[in-house]
Formats: C-alpha cells, sequence, structure tokens
C-alpha cells in the first residue's frame, strides 16, 4: 500500500519567470535552490521554499515542435495560473495501479500515456479527471529537496519574517461535482474528512488531509459570480489557491501594502491576494487553523 508523503511543490505556470522570481524574492524571501531549463518539460523553472512549502514558477518554452508541449500549450489556453499539485509517494506502482484500477489515466514526463507496471519514477494524472493535474513522485537526489536535510527548518518564515508564516494552512481546489473530488480523495488517495461547511451563496468545501503536511479544501462554487465560480467557468477544474496561516495576520497585511499589493478581506480571519496581484494565483492568508487540523 501506498503512502503519500510531503507536499513536493505547487507549480505555477507564468508569462516571465525572471518577473516572478523577483516578486517571490522582495514578498517572501524564499529559499531557491533550483532554477534552469528542461528539455524534457519544456520549460524554464525555479524551486522555491516558502517555509514548508515549495513552489515551481515556470515560464514554457516558446519554441516549436517541443518534445513536451504540455506546459506551453497550458500557458497559451490558460494564461498564468497555477497548473498542479505535486506530493512525494513511497510507492509509485502502487499508487498507479490504484488510479488506474479506478480508471483514471496516467502519464509520464514527456506527456506519454503509462499503464502499470512501468519503470516512472514519477506519474501525471489527467486534469479533467482528478479534478486538476497531480503528480506523484519519489524522492530523487537530481534536485536535493532541503526540506530532508538534517538541519532544514522553516522558523525563519514565522520568526523573522513580516508575514509570519507557521505552515500551509491548505489547499483549494475547484470542482464541479464535489461528491466525485470526495470519492477520489478519500477513497481512492486515503485521505481523511476532517471537516465541510458551506459558504452562504459562494461554495459547498469539504476538508481532506492527504499528508503529512498538506490539507486540500474541495469547493464546490454555488455561483459563477463567486471568484470560485469565475475560475471554474473560465479555467475548468483544478487548482485554485493556496492559503498560509500566520501568527499575526494584521501584521500581514500591513507587509502587503507596504510592498504595493492591495490584499482584500477574506471572511473574519482571513485576507486574499487575488489572482492580478499574484501573477495569476490566488494567495490567502488566514488567522485560523482549519477546524479539526490533526497537524
Amino acid at each position: 500500500m501506498f503512502k503519500i508523503g510531503k507536499l513536493f511543490h505547487l507549480t505555477h505556470v507564468v508569462d516571465d519567470i525572471d518577473a516572478v522570481d523577483k516578486w517571490y524574492d522582495e514578498v517572501f524571501a524564499v529559499n531557491r535552490f533550483y532554477h534552469g531549463y528542461e528539455d524534457m518539460a519544456g520549460r524554464t523553472a525555479s524551486l522555491i521554499c516558502i517555509g514548508d512549502v515549495v513552489m515551481e514558477p515556470m515560464t514554457p518554452s516558446r519554441e516549436p515542435n517541443l518534445r513536451n508541449p504540455s506546459v506551453q500549450k497550458f500557458w497559451q489556453r490558460f494564461g498564468q495560473h497555477f497548473h498542479s499539485i505535486a506530493w512525494y509517494v513511497d510507492d509509485v506502482q502502487s499508487i498507479s495501479e490504484r488510479l488506474d484500477k479506478n480508471g483514471y489515466r496516467l502519464f509520464n514526463i514527456v506527456g506519454k500515456q503509462v499503464k502499470p507496471p512501468h519503470k516512472a519514477a514519477a506519474i501525471w494524472t489527467h486534469p479533467r479527471e482528478t479534478p486538476g493535474q497531480i503528480e506523484f513522485a519519489l524522492p530523487g537526489d537530481f534536485t536535493p529537496d532541503p526540506r530532508f536535510k538534517p538541519d532544514w527548518s522553516s522558523a525563519f518564515w514565522r520568526d523573522n519574517h513580516p508575514l509570519g508564516i507557521e505552515r500551509l494552512s491548505h489547499l483549494t481546489v475547484i470542482t464541479g461535482d464535489l461528491a466525485k473530488a470526495k470519492k477520489l480523495y478519500c477513497d481512492v488517495l486515503n485521505s481523511k474528512l476532517i471537516h465541510e461547511e458551506e459558504t452562504a451563496g459562494r461554495k459547498k468545501s469539504a476538508y481532506v488531509v492527504v499528508s503529512e503536511d498538506s490539507i486540500v479544501e474541495l469547493a464546490q462554487p454555488l455561483s459563477k459570480a463567486t471568484p470560485e465560480g469565475r475560475d471554474l467557468e473560465k479555467n475548468g477544474e483544478g487548482l485554485f489557491a493556496m492559503t498560509f496561516q500566520t501568527k499575526n495576520l494584521g501584521k500581514a497585511q500591513e507587509f502587503l501594502k507596504s510592498k504595493g499589493l492591495a490584499p482584500a478581506a477574506e471572511g473574519k480571519h482571513g485576507i486574499v491576494l487575488g489572482a492580478d496581484q499574484a501573477f495569476g494565483i490566488t494567495v490567502g492568508f488566514s488567522g485560523q487553523a482549519v477546524p479539526g487540523d490533526p497537524r
């Protein structure tokens, strides 16, 4: 049986990797441990730590006839947006078998469909099926993840950075069918449902613990006029937002304003940077934990 481990990274497709790298540096004081071009994926990307979260901002190659044009096609269709979620897993074959048995298609790094048994060290789902694309990968030494080093600490972002980031509160995945999304995460991926709620006129949500460090909010919009509804209508199902838990919401808000950003209120205990503020993605900050958070 497989076990899903740490959140590997969140992929953020952007127009200009240099401009976005600069923004991440200025706002989050990131730890960047990779920057380069990958021929098999057809993109230039960085890997950066914000606390215990790894982001992968990437710009697709503009060249024709790429070996794998999937990122380029995503950018051409959706522009700047979250692309996918990646988790480490201890057994790629086992999770591949589970997904395949339940009718989910799987792909390798060059976009070729594969079925178990296979030799891939990482597999990707089809974004229309899961909802949004998910990657499951074995930990590798090709780009050493600093979070696995014995001296790694995310305390700087909590204790010294003005945002006071304690952890990733949760990811928000938009779905048009909450029951179907819950079945995938709870029945197929062995996630634990910890909380359900409805935000009047906006969305129905189910929060699931996927791994040791990540909670996913599965959110079904109740109106096309809501932020989630507009994104679902424009971009389809998939990763919509990441929300950090902060120890001082007021201080975080003032810091973001000092950087020329305009965080908006999000309920009674949160603020949010919309897609126009954060290169096509939504980034929230919450002063409260998700109800039932076991971490």
